[in-house]
């Protein structure tokens, strides 16, 4: 047993996610799946093997994207790891970003926010990461 648990791993740094593309993908009837491309850094000295990722993307602080995947590489030590998962639209809460956009005048600037959980093996426990930055609309 002391053994065992001499192999759990202390001192795992977080990951750094980056959104590096977004894609629009065929419609599904009312539903628009968006592919988003990531760029996931691995500071450690070791590969971390993910068993899935649950994620949110919010425009102007709300949240108008979600998805799940269980289809994430591993993420080799010291490397970045592109990855591509599908999110889908959650058409209320596009209405109320709609709403926020008629009730103020639209900057050349919108804001954006990715919040993902990523689900390593059992013996590593969840790790949440997110980033924040504006998005440049050109007219």
């Amino acid at each position: 047993m002391l053994a065992a648990c001499s192999q759990i791993p202390f001192g795992i740094q977080e990951p750094q996610v980056k959104v590096t593309g977004l894609e629009l993908l065929p419609a599904q009837g009312m539903e628009q799946r968006i592919a988003v491309h990531l760029g996931i850094t691995n500071p450690n000295g070791r590969d971390l093997s993910v068993r899935g990722i649950s994620y949110n993307i919010g425009i102007e602080n709300i949240d108008v994207l979600s998805g799940v995947s269980s289809q994430v590489p591993t993420l080799k030590a010291y490397e970045e790891t592109p990855v591509t998962v599908e999110v889908s639209a959650n058409l209320l809460s596009i209405a109320r970003l709609v709403q926020h956009f008629s009730q103020r005048a639209v900057s050349d600037r919108v804001s954006y926010n990715f919040d993902a959980k990523l689900d390593f093996s059992q013996w590593l426990p969840s790790m949440r990461v997110s980033e924040q930055g504006e998005i440049k609309l050109q007219y």
